[in-house]
């Protein structure tokens, strides 16, 4: 409950600054473009690059510090990051640019450490449970900052900035959930678990790229993974501008948009995970992976009145458990002592579709348009969903060799 409330605290920032607020904010500060859309995903992709770095040094860090003290140390900088981000000059585009840019890097990096205490929690073949649990309960802490925000924006209708000033709300709400988290992480014991057990062959983040022969079923995973998240991040990235433009959504409507995903999300991640973990790993998942064609089609094509809550619906229904899937299934393939490495690994590989997709969708949607950008999108998701299948289909490891 301790680890997973950090998942909570977590999704007040992620679950709404950079899926919604960043997103409108920016393409506002860039309105003076040509395509404020893909300019705005230009800048996405660089914060993300940036956030694989310093994640990657994370991990290294993780064998010299404690990893609760690292931990400590990157959510005091997201939480700082946003609070920079709530103050920025109006107008001006490098401040928020930076500040945005750190909030990515320390997220992704608290992330890192965060993701890399589940082999020290439980035995690989209830890992996937575990995943599932924390990124389902995660969606609490969106709620929370979602009817906060909608509070706000009811009372107070024409603020002079209102993103800045949601996003202020939410630095603020970041600051106490995670202060009362990692207090009860502490409390419980999280500053002494797993320390000091790294596999000294597999420790190291490029010992395990140097012998990739020997991680193959992690390599063809990520790979899968980086693909299908590509087309989750251009989703995830891109989604309210499109929903703000094409169909003329408010700020008001793509809260509410918003909190029907999150509130969607927490029912769908538990049924998803209990029937991967109960029944069948393979036709869940396989439905799970169309259903983001299905949403990828819907933008590039969708037409009617009722498109905006066709796609937050789909969202909601596939977002967490296919996130927190594939999060479980890298975490049942780590090796004793190996974690922080491991997930470092998955981290960048995260990163780098992250970063990937929206710069793919913001080249192609200059010279074609939105609608091919999205369809190549598209074509690399059924790429990847062809390998994670293929990962799938050679059964369930209860726990990689070490060699």
């Amino acid at each position: 409950m301790a680890w997973a409330s950090y998942d909570v605290a977590n999704s007040v920032y992620f679950g709404i600054a950079p899926t919604l607020l960043l997103p409108l904010y920016f393409t506002g500060l860039l309105d003076g473009y040509d395509n404020p859309t893909a300019a705005w995903g230009i800048l996405a992709a660089i914060a993300v690059l940036a956030s694989s770095a310093v994640a990657l040094a994370a991990a290294i860090l993780s064998r010299h510090i404690s990893r609760f003290r690292l931990l400590m140390a990157f959510t005091v900088g997201l939480v700082a990051a946003l609070g920079g981000l709530a103050v920025s000059p109006g107008g001006s585009l490098l401040l928020p640019a930076l500040g945005f840019l750190a909030a990515q890097c320390c997220y992704f990096a608290a992330a890192t450490i965060y993701e890399s205490y589940m082999p020290d929690l439980l035995p690989p073949d209830l890992v996937q449970r575990l995943s599932g649990f924390g990124w389902a309960i995660g969606y609490l802490g969106g709620m929370l900052g979602i009817i906060a925000l909608l509070g706000f924006v009811s009372r107070h209708p024409a603020p002079e900035d209102p993103l800045q000033a949601c996003i202020g709300i939410l630095a603020l709400l970041s600051a106490l959930l995670f202060s009362i988290v990692l207090l009860w992480m502490r409390a419980t014991g999280f500053t002494r678990l797993g320390e000091n057990t790294h596999a000294a062959e597999l420790s190291g983040f490029f010992s395990i790229l140097s012998r990739w022969r020997a991680h193959r079923m992690l390599i063809r995973l990520l790979a899968g993974t980086i693909l299908i998240n590509m087309g989750i991040a251009v989703v995830v990235t891109f989604t309210a501008p499109i929903l703000a433009s094409r169909y003329g959504q408010t700020l008001p409507d793509l809260l509410l948009l918003l909190l029907m995903i999150h509130i969607l999300s927490v029912p769908s991640t538990i049924i998803w995970n209990a029937l991967l973990t109960h029944w069948s790993r393979l036709v869940p998942m396989c439905l799970l992976l169309a259903s983001w064609g299905a949403v990828l089609l819907l933008l590039a094509f969708g037409a009617g009145p009722w498109t905006p809550q066709i796609v937050v619906l789909v969202i909601g229904c596939c977002l967490g458990a296919t996130a927190s899937s594939l999060r479980g299934f890298v975490a049942e393939i780590v090796p004793q002592g190996s974690a922080p490495a491991y997930f470092a690994l998955a981290t960048v590989a995260g990163r780098l579709a992250a970063a990937a997709g929206p710069a793919l969708f913001a080249v192609i949607s200059l010279r074609a348009g939105a609608s091919a950008a999205l369809i190549s999108v598209l074509a690399l998701v059924a790429a990847g969903a062809v390998l994670v299948v293929y990962h799938l289909v050679q059964g369930k490891p209860a726990q990689q060799a070490n060699g």
